[in-house]
């Protein structure tokens, strides 16, 4: 029976086509951020398929060549955001890479609190308007795509440290990180501005990362 509810919960999400030629893609981008901007407008709840389709200025049968439903087209939204989110975080990882832990998670920390400044709507509260989606999109979501580049970024500054150690370490921060940054950005509290809570985020960071040196792999380190 549960089997049964996860299958129709994936099917109730499922594409009905995938776009291919360029004409397909403009059309399907189109709905996306059409409805993105309707979810963000209005809330999820409020935006229908006609209305998508009327905003875009399309035909309802355009959008259902697509499209099974709303609730697939909030998954694609979703997908989008965690996707170019996931890929801006790698990129600039991937310029700090050889910077020492204490200079280059301040900036990391501030670029995470920038991407969700950026797309907040669709990257944390979509996800709570549509709880399903966090089951559905789990593979592609931004914490899934962001722990692959959190783990590479400490795998680079911890070398001889066994990667299953890092692995843990990436996931804890990773959830602490975007929880806390999800918060701060519902509630804004007065007592805290965004600088001031990225300086404690970092805090926090740079010395729980530093936990990885006690799990620095002896032999290797005394290997010529």
């Amino acid at each position: 029976m549960k089997k049964q509810s996860k299958d129709s919960t994936f099917h109730k999400f499922a594409l009905r086509r995938t776009p291919r030629q360029k004409r397909s893609q403009i059309l399907y981008d189109k709905i996306i951020a059409t409805a993105k901007i309707l979810f963000n407008q209005y809330g999820y709840a409020y935006v229908s398929t006609n209305r998508i389709a009327d905003k875009a200025n399309i035909s309802i049968g355009s959008l259902y060549q697509y499209f099974t439903n709303r609730e697939a087209i909030a998954l694609a939204v979703y997908e989008e955001a965690c996707s170019k989110a996931a890929l801006t975080m790698k990129r600039r990882t991937l310029e700090t890479l050889s910077a020492p832990v204490e200079v280059s998670v301040p900036k990391l920390t501030e670029w995470v609190f920038d991407v969700f400044e950026k797309d907040r709507y669709a990257l944390l509260q979509l996800i709570n308007e549509v709880p399903e989606l966090r089951r559905v999109a789990q593979p592609l979501s931004f914490e899934s795509l962001m722990h692959h580049t959190t783990q590479m970024f400490f795998e680079q500054h911890f070398t001889d440290v066994d990667r299953a150690v890092i692995a843990r370490k990436s996931y804890i921060i990773d959830k602490c990180v975007i929880g806390v940054i999800g918060r701060y950005l519902d509630e804004r509290p007065d007592f805290l501005n965004k600088n001031q809570a990225i300086s404690e985020i970092t805090e926090f960071v740079t010395h729980y990362a530093m936990t990885l040196s006690r799990h620095r792999n002896t032999a290797a380190v005394r290997s010529p």
